[in-house]
């Protein structure tokens, strides 16, 4: 099983567990991202920007979706150093950058399991802000915040029982 498989079937599984089956396809082309969205100063991209432009691209051909975008890239957001990832609900897109997530960008050895499981946390995350969920106070819930990567690494990839019942509620 490849990298992208295992991703879809840790955020399938999260959502089973609230009793939703969801439907997942997977597009795998490598975009060019637009330069206008890097900030040269911080080499980092801006989150908002790159939102957008993958809202403008994959939108109007996929108008009953929600977009999720991918990428290995260092991001962030006004008033933040860095995010991990961010979504936009009413354009029904959102991204995760995974170059923080990796293990080696803090000088650890090569850890593919939790990259593997740090990414799905995020996508699941991201998931639940594009159905309405706002961050969750439960330290365990893969709806709180993550101000670091100990924070990513401390909750889990399901949601509590308060987020799982509103988003079963949205979705059932």
């Amino acid at each position: 099983m490849d990298f992208i498989d295992v991703v879809k079937e840790n955020v399938m599984d999260s959502f089973q567990r609230v009793g939703v089956n969801i439907e997942i396809d997977v597009w795998t082309s490598i975009e060019l991202l637009p330069m206008n969205c890097f900030d040269w100063s911080r080499r980092q991209y801006f989150s908002p920007c790159i939102i957008n432009w993958l809202y403008s691209r994959l939108a109007i051909n996929l108008p009953e979706y929600f977009i999720v975008g991918i990428g290995y890239i260092d991001a962030y957001d006004t008033g933040l150093n860095f995010v991990f990832g961010e979504a936009f609900p009413r354009l029904r897109t959102c991204v995760v950058y995974t170059k923080r997530l990796n293990p080696s960008f803090y000088g650890e050895k090569t850890d593919y399991n939790l990259y593997v499981e740090r990414i799905s946390k995020e996508i699941v995350h991201e998931l639940g802000h594009l159905l309405g969920l706002g961050h969750c106070n439960n330290p365990r819930c893969v709806m709180s915040f993550s101000n670091s990567i100990y924070d990513v690494d401390a909750k889990s990839r399901f949601y509590c029982s308060n987020c799982a019942y509103s988003i079963k509620r949205k979705l059932v």
